[in-house]
């Protein structure tokens, strides 16, 4: 005994000790890259570990831990992140911060008129590396290397061997001609210069130019100067923009409050999308859980009824679809649904004669939906109505029968009410899961059809799928910061409705406990 826990816990010290020095190097890591949120979170998640696995004091937490980590990781840090930028305006053009967007405008160059230009002479090391060059310009001469440093002439030594005015050592350096020098020519052109108000570059295959910048930022002013026509750009809203309208991009991320709130209700392109597809949402997660929980406790009392043979073959086919992977039970209704060669249409045009456009047509694209979902979840409601079926007692309907009850009476009555009980919280689970389905969405219309060119929302499009689209599939950019308002949209309407839903429930248990 003694030595199987002497063993347990020389791997508990081994497998921590490799851990807290992977979590030290990733501290290390991350403040030598200034996140120093990142590198205490991991510091305190480290030590917090270590406490939980030597401490007798935390044995209970050592199984709450893992759930709550979880739990945070999973859903609370997503759904805090997804507020946060719905109250910025980060979208296309805003990704950056102010600081990185004013030194991608600092950088900016551009070459004046009549610009200083340098003639330059490379030299390649005895290993037949770029070492240095030499360049010449109107009454200054430098010394480059390939890092970006340069120096004076005057602390190098120069070498002419031949007397014809041609410097052809540089430190010992040899001098290679212009054929030699395409094979550095890579480098070369990416070599910028730090020199005097910009940067030197190289401008042609013999010369160097130097390049002065577009812009110079006034940190006390917080302006930004366009130095070739001296106009000034002021930040408003997350980008800079000058006097006359005219507006720089890249822009920066920024507070906006509850600005993308307000876009989405009152700008007439975002809010008459936003309600149809809200709308149809709505319908789509009601007529599914309708019809499949009708048709799962259809079938459901069917099998319930012992007189019934092969129940439990019948039990095994009708949860076929539920247990096959549901996104490829969606490609087969996609084929199914094709235009052209799906089966469907097959069969219509050799009964009929007529052509559905199941997926191109909005009100059949619609109709699709519906009834695939139908398909893929009737069995769940199926298995769950009944396990609710067997636990009613029978004594309920003999009682019934004595009274004279008809069947239809006997339904609504006593197993209808009796059966919502626990099936209406997954009644509401069932409800929620099918508003955020966008894999069922996705893979069968991609939310087509088209209702508009310009309009990210197609006529099958649920919330999620909307946001997708505005996150990365926009017309005009991808508009993240309004896609996680959609979001927040439709966090708020599924708690509600839970919220709403399950007091309901709770007043069913009492009617149920009160009998």
């Amino acid at each position: 005994m003694w030595r199987n826990v002497t063993v347990s816990y020389l791997f508990k010290i081994i497998g921590l000790g490799l851990l807290d020095a992977l979590a030290l190097a990733v501290c290390i890591m991350f403040i030598l890259d200034g996140n120093f949120i990142f590198s205490g979170s991991v510091g305190i998640g480290t030590l917090l570990l270590n406490w939980l696995a030597f401490s007798p004091r935390s044995y209970p937490l050592r199984y709450l831990v893992p759930g709550l980590f979880f739990l945070v990781g999973m859903v609370v840090y997503p759904m805090v992140y997804t507020t946060y930028i719905s109250l910025t305006n980060y979208s296309t053009g805003h990704i950056l911060t102010k600081q990185h967007a004013i030194e991608q405008f600092t950088k900016r160059e551009y070459l004046p008129l009549q610009p200083r230009h340098f003639v330059f002479t490379p030299f390649l090391s005895e290993q037949r590396k770029l070492a240095a060059m030499l360049l010449v310009g109107e009454g200054e001469e430098l010394v480059v290397f390939p890092d970006g440093r340069w120096e004076p002439v005057e602390s190098h030594e120069l070498e002419d061997e031949d007397d014809d005015g041609t410097v052809d050592r540089l430190n010992g350096w040899v001098r290679i001609g212009r054929r030699e020098l395409v094979a550095h020519i890579g480098k070369l052109q990416t070599l910028r210069v730090p020199f005097e108000d910009g940067w030197l570059r190289m401008a042609t295959f013999t010369e160097f130019h130097l390049f002065l910048p577009c812009y110079r930022y006034d940190p006390v002013q917080d302006i930004l100067i366009d130095q070739q026509t001296s106009k000034v750009y002021q930040p408003v809203k997350g980008q800079f923009t000058a006097e006359d309208g005219e507006v720089l991009y890249p822009g920066w991320t920024e507070y906006v409050g509850l600005q993308n709130f307000i876009r989405l209700v009152t700008t007439p392109s975002y809010y008459r999308p936003f309600f149809r597809v809200f709308l149809w949402t709505v319908e789509w997660s009601f007529f599914t859980v309708l019809f499949s929980f009708a048709l799962g406790l259809a079938l459901a009392i069917l099998l319930n009824d012992p007189k019934m043979r092969l129940r439990k073959l019948y039990r095994s086919l009708l949860v076929v679809s539920w247990a096959m992977p549901s996104f490829i039970s969606i490609l087969v209704w996609r084929g199914l649904f094709n235009t052209e060669f799906g089966s469907f249409n097959q069969l219509l045009r050799l009964w009929f004669g007529v052509t559905v456009s199941w997926l191109v047509e909005p009100f059949w694209a619609k109709f699709s939906l519906i009834l695939m979902n139908i398909w893929l979840t009737f069995p769940y409601m199926m298995v769950v109505s009944l396990g609710a079926l067997q636990s009613i007692p029978d004594e309920l309907y003999e009682a019934a029968r004595v009274d004279g009850a008809s069947a239809w009476q006997r339904f609504w009555r006593i197993t209808l009410p009796l059966l919502m009980i626990p099936i209406a919280p997954l009644l509401i689970g069932s409800f929620a899961t099918t508003f955020n389905n966008f894999t069922v969405i996705w893979l069968l219309t991609e939310g087509g059809p088209v209702i508009r060119i310009a309009e990210p929302a197609g006529a099958t499009d649920i919330l999620i799928s909307y946001a997708y689209k505005l996150a990365f599939l926009g017309a005009r950019g991808n508009e993240m910061a309004l896609s996680s308002t959609v979001a927040v949209v439709i966090f708020v309407i599924i708690v509600t409705i839970s919220a709403v839903s399950f007091r309901h429930t709770r007043g069913l248990e009492e009617v149920y406990y009160g009998l």
